[in-house]
């Protein structure tokens, strides 16, 4: 091969190379367990959770992946409520937690 013929190899190689580093990453750096732990995590999650556990023990804190995408998971955070009529959930919260960042932000106040 000669000196040009190597040096197109090595742009192409190159190139490959430098497209194949602009993909965005398809692997997720926050898992779906550390995605919730965050959610629970956050100052008024955790004091509603406490809240629950004191005033009414008798319900059930559900904290959980609700469904993502390729950038976010989207966590429903709810309390399964006893009632009279046998129950019904009342959403505390919805967020969303970054794959990537694990930056955890309300969807709904």
């Amino acid at each position: 091969m000669n000196r040009r013929g190597v040096v197109l190899l090595l742009l192409v190689t190159l190139a490959a190379g430098l497209a194949g580093g602009c993909r965005p990453r398809s692997r997720a750096t926050v898992s779906r367990e550390e995605a919730v732990a965050r959610v629970k995590a956050l100052p008024e999650v955790a004091e509603w959770i406490r809240q629950v556990d004191r005033e009414r023990p008798e319900d059930r804190v559900v904290i959980e992946i609700d469904s993502e995408d390729s950038g976010t998971y989207t966590v429903h955070a709810y309390e399964m409520v006893q009632d009279e009529l046998g129950g019904h959930s009342a959403t505390f919260g919805w967020y969303e937690v970054g794959k990537q960042d694990g930056v955890v932000r309300p969807v709904l106040p």
